[in-house]
């Protein structure tokens, strides 16, 4: 078979093959016994009648697709071999039939290719790291969220308040009509958390347990199609009204917590202190990165097939669709309240793709630029600090990991790099 490559842009290549007289006509050969096989001629059976007697009996078309499928496999692993060309993984080429006689054959593959970095400066950039800093405010801020998340649940006789929780009982209806959603039982509702449709909750101040409502509720325009918009009528039934006894701050509070070296307020001010410090070095440092990674991909030459944009797009949209529906909502539904097209939620998705791939690139190739590696000894190393951590040995670690323990050592191979980018760049 005869081959002539064109590099296209944005990482595709296409390979026009012509296939030699001798292969195309013995592949119609083959194709027409298999089809042949399967057509019954009076006085035959099956498969049974002579080759020269089915010849205007059998359906040529299926003859052509059948030899030209046969051909294909063979053709494009050729192409990879003989061409040294790296296919995208997961994305077919796509292949047309350029010429086609009894004697003659050409195809035409568009192949999409990896995506190809030419690597632009990656050290010594310059784009000025956050200095941290946690207020006194803030400190304070944290201890009291932390007395609410250890806040205990208690029933409440009086009156309903925003920041209680009332169980209630409910029904929803629209011009008299029950509607699918909105009935529930013994349903826990945090009032003033804003997860019901407005006025629901503000409606439910005041009540008391025993106590029943009608709440008149609007439903918003970007809501769900079948309700949006539209008036409803919900009777509610309180059977409970629950407050939180939130717990004072004092010396055995903080050490009924049992944190390593916490034993009074101000060790645990301190801890809290230090916590936030962490976590604002944790974000900092990840804003700085994503900000270096754009700075080395703007200083790049990278090029990525859209193709595989798309498929990396679609898998997102894959997996949101799935969260979505245990939520009980269809994907349309979804949309709809977020205001959104197809089109646009895609098209977010597919900004959100590029730009995470193109930084999977960036620190792919510094890695290997730099030579940066993650080998056996390595691995073990890393898994013994889990085990210590966790009291278990390197190999229940290994057991524990099973088939992610290469996507173990990529994990450790990326924070590597990270350190390295954060390390050699200002």
């Amino acid at each position: 078979m005869e081959r002539k490559v064109n590099n296209l842009e944005n990482c595709h290549v296409e390979v026009v093959v012509t296939v030699d007289e001798k292969t195309w006509v013995d592949a119609q050969e083959k194709s027409f016994k298999k089809v042949a096989a399967n057509v019954t001629l009076p006085g035959f059976r099956k498969g049974k009648a002579p080759l020269n007697m089915l010849r205007g009996k059998v359906d040529q078309m299926k003859v052509i697709d059948g030899a030209i499928n046969d051909l294909l496999p063979k053709a494009y692993e050729d192409i990879l071999k003989n061409e040294k060309i790296r296919p995208a993984m997961g994305i077919q080429p796509k292949v047309d039939v350029t010429k086609l006689t009894q004697t003659e054959l050409e195809l035409k593959f568009v192949i999409v290719t990896v995506p190809t970095v030419e690597l632009g400066a990656y050290s010594g950039l310059e784009l000025g790291k956050k200095e941290i800093k946690v207020s006194a405010k803030e400190v304070n801020e944290a201890m009291n969220k932390l007395l609410e998340d250890n806040g205990t649940w208690a029933v409440k006789e009086d009156a309903a308040a925003n920041g209680d929780i009332v169980v209630i009982d409910f029904e929803g209806f629209i011009d008299g009509v029950a509607f699918d959603g909105g009935k529930a039982e013994g349903h826990e509702l945090l009032l003033g958390s804003n997860s019901f449709v407005p006025g629901f909750e503000s409606g439910l101040v005041g009540i008391k347990a025993g106590e029943t409502r009608e709440l008149p509720i609007k439903f918003p325009e970007n809501y769900v199609p079948e309700l949006k918009g539209k008036d409803a009528t919900f009777t509610v039934k309180c059977n409970e009204v629950k407050v939180k006894n939130v717990p004072e701050l004092t010396d055995d509070f903080a050490k009924d917590l049992k944190l390593d070296g916490v034993d009074s307020i101000e060790t645990l001010k301190a801890r809290k202190k230090a916590d936030l410090e962490n976590q604002k070095q944790a974000d900092a440092r990840k804003d700085y990165l994503n900000a270096l990674l754009a700075k080395i991909a703007e200083g790049s030459k990278i090029a990525i097939a859209d193709e595989i944009i798309n498929q990396q797009a679609q898998a997102r949209r894959q997996e949101e669709e799935k969260r979505i529906s245990q939520s009980g909502l269809t994907f349309e539904q979804y949309l709809s309240i977020l205001g959104k097209t197809e089109e646009s939620y895609m098209a977010e998705k597919a900004a959100e793709s590029r730009k995470d791939f193109t930084n999977f690139l960036v620190m792919d190739r510094v890695g290997a630029a730099e030579k940066i590696t993650v080998n056996n000894e390595d691995l073990e190393a890393e898994m013994k600090k889990i085990g210590d951590q966790y009291k278990m040995s390197v190999e229940d670690v290994k057991k524990a990991l099973g088939q992610q323990i290469e996507e173990y050592r990529s994990n450790i191979r990326m924070a590597r790099i990270e350190e390295f980018l954060y390390t050699n760049n200002k």
